[in-house]
């Protein structure tokens, strides 16, 4: 689950730390998606356009010989009575006649002569009909339509043909004759085209995508390509209103002159299914480039994920780390100052998860031996922040023990206990209960003598408290080295004056403090312990004051100097190699940081740091061929000038005439 857990932490950082490529990649994609479809969108349209025009093109020409036709007619003597001399024509001449323009006009089915007159007859090339056998079987279609349209010249009506065995359109021409002066008598031409030959001008485009054509005259549909539509024009049927209505067909219109139009619609679906080919191959681009994307990403990205890791990882160290450390400081503090409730180390105390605020508070000490095995599985694991006592061990002694017991249980409860403990022949110093927070140091005092007296050790050297002091003072934790001399004071005051002189001079070793500053020239015989005491008593009021500082600045314990090289020959070519950064590494400020370190080394950090670069400089310059810039860079300095400034001023000669010397020294 662990495995899992940060495997899908690193395809997060992988997304996230490449979202910046993606953002792109996304909008070439959706750019080219768009693009791809819109010139397909334009590639069909313009097809669409020229097939309509072909089209259009070829009516024009079918209309053009109908209106010559009706021309020829309405002066011809044949059907105008206003040229014929002898006006009986016989029908015969007129079947003739249109049986021989029939046949030089194939785009009409056939044509009919009509004669409204008393007569009432319609004359075809196959012979001769009566009006109500015409219009009731041969061409059904709106008679009262002729009463209205003599001042025409052309005109077109939908028309059921021959007993409703087929559809067509109708193309009516009026010819307008004079008998006499003032009257004047009209015929009628029709030329009957079927769908059939519409279909094949209008129904195949050609094209690899299906679409409907319509042919209307004056904003009246006559023919519709799509099947079904044909037997409904004839109902008044309003198809060409509803296709316009409709948002997934793209359309053209063409004018075909003479009051004709033709409206192609092609269906978007059609559009975008013609053009799967098309997306098929980009979409398969499109995945090719995001797969190579991915495996690149992923590769690329591993060395930075791991440098993230590793970020992470020291920050949640360096966070545990500085929690026990305030937590750590804050039990130093309860040994030195006197705490109350609500004051600022209270609440210090409270937030490091330090349970100063319950009822019982005591101090258990006991030394690191065999006997004692079982205290420290009393102290260490049984009162743990899940009961009623809690024990936070302070680190003082490395073969020491030292608890600080905060308990809710009742004053007998801890008693009864601490009895069993003690009986089973343990060698343990217990503090006075109290519940009075501010006494709780005196507890621990008590503990130590409690436990002084327990091993009969009064008169002892207290190498192990001398010890202590060394650690501490080498990694300048102030306020550990003031508990540490409060202790060896109260030994100095018990133990006889000839150790206690010997304690006092192994403290001022440790502290660096010259003997004269305190000893004036005096004998050694002549000091008392008193006067010892007093010494204690100084050196405890200086380090409570530098102890003081450095509250003022973090209240952070400093690392041992050898971690602070370490981690300076580690890290000092890193990009946010500072001594800001490292002093945040450090828990402390730049400042202590600083004077810590010019302390112990006797130069400053960044002069240390020359130091480092110079003698990596050196090597380099002596055993490989980079090049002086190459050299510079790869030691952070901001550009080949500097390095050499740098380089010149601690070893008087360039880079370049150090290495020409090393050379040379070697042939």
């Amino acid at each position: 689950m662990e495995k899992r857990d940060k495997n899908i932490s690193y395809l997060r950082f992988v997304i996230t730390y490449n979202i910046v490529l993606l953002i792109p990649l996304l909008i070439v994609s959706f750019s080219v998606f768009y693009m791809v479809h819109r010139q397909h969108y334009r590639k069909i349209m313009d097809e669409t356009a020229v097939s309509a025009e072909r089209q259009a093109d070829y009516f024009k020409q079918q209309i053009a010989v109908i209106c010559a036709y009706n021309a020829d007619c309405r002066y011809s003597k044949i059907y105008s009575r206003q040229y014929s001399a002898n006006p009986l024509v016989s029908y015969l001449e007129i079947a003739e006649d249109l049986k021989k323009k029939e046949s030089t006009f194939p785009f009409v089915d056939s044509m009919y002569y009509y004669f409204p007159d008393e007569e009432r007859k319609v004359v075809s090339s196959g012979g001769t009909f009566t009006e109500d056998l015409f219009f009731s079987r041969i061409c059904r279609m709106d008679r009262n339509l002729l009463g209205k349209m003599e001042d025409i010249g052309l005109y077109a009506v939908r028309a059921e043909l021959y007993e409703g065995s087929s559809m067509g359109m109708v193309i009516i021409c009026p010819l307008k004759t004079w008998m006499e002066k003032g009257k004047s008598d009209t015929q009628y031409l029709f030329y009957v085209i079927r769908d059939s030959k519409l279909m094949e001008q209008f129904g195949g485009s050609g094209m690899p995508y299906e679409d409907i054509t319509m042919v209307s005259f004056q904003d009246q549909v006559l023919f519709s390509s799509r099947k079904g539509d044909n037997r409904a024009l004839l109902n008044g049927s309003r198809g060409w209103e509803q296709l316009l209505e409709e948002k997934d067909y793209y359309r053209n219109i063409t004018d075909m002159e003479s009051g004709f139009s033709a409206l192609t619609f092609v269906s978007k679906e059609e559009v975008s299914r013609s053009a799967v080919s098309y997306f098929r191959g980009y979409g398969i681009w499109i995945l090719c480039s995001v797969a190579v994307g991915i495996l690149l990403a992923l590769y690329y990205s591993r060395k930075k994920y791991q440098s993230f890791r590793s970020l992470l990882d020291n920050n949640e160290m360096l966070e545990e780390e500085r929690n026990l450390l305030r937590a750590e400081n804050c039990l130093y503090e309860l040994l030195t100052k006197e705490v109350k409730p609500g004051d600022e180390l209270w609440e210090r105390c409270l937030k490091s998860s330090i349970h100063i605020n319950r009822r019982h508070l005591f101090f258990a000490v006991f030394p690191k031996i065999e006997e004692n095995r079982e205290l420290y599985e009393i102290f260490h694991t049984q009162m743990n922040d899940y009961s009623a006592s809690t024990a936070y061990r302070i680190v003082l002694f490395e073969e020491m023990y030292v608890y600080l017991v905060c308990s809710d249980e009742s004053m007998g409860d801890i008693s009864r206990r601490l009895e069993k403990i003690s009986g089973s022949g343990v060698k343990l110093g217990v503090g006075r209960i109290t519940s009075d927070v501010g006494k709780i140091r005196f507890s621990y005092e008590e503990a130590r003598r409690e436990l002084r007296r327990e091993q009969h050790e009064e008169q002892r050297f207290p190498g192990q408290e001398l010890k202590a002091l060394k650690d501490a003072a080498g990694l300048a934790d102030s306020v550990r080295t003031v508990i540490l001399l409060t202790e060896l004071k109260e030994i100095v005051s018990e133990v006889k004056e000839s150790m206690a002189l010997c304690i006092t001079w192994e403290v001022m070793h440790i502290l660096n403090r010259e003997p004269e500053e305190f000893f004036d020239g005096r004998g050694d015989g002549e000091l008392t312990k008193e006067e010892l005491s007093v010494f204690f008593g100084r050196m405890i009021e200086e380090q409570a004051a530098f102890s003081q500082d450095e509250e003022g600045n973090g209240n952070y314990r400093k690392k041992n100097i050898a971690d602070i090289l370490d981690y300076i020959n580690g890290h000092y070519l890193d990009d946010n190699f500072t001594v800001k950064y490292m002093a945040a590494c450090f828990d402390t400020s730049v400042s202590n940081l600083s004077h810590f370190f010019k302390k112990n080394m006797q130069v400053s950090i960044s002069q240390y740091v020359e130091k480092i670069k110079l003698e990596r400089a050196k090597e380099l310059l002596a055993d490989s061929d980079k090049k002086i810039s190459e050299i510079a860079q790869l030691l952070r300095y901001g550009n080949s000038t500097v390095f050499i400034e740098m380089f010149k001023k601690y070893e008087g000669i360039t880079p370049g005439g150090y290495r020409e010397k090393i050379w040379k020294s070697r042939m």
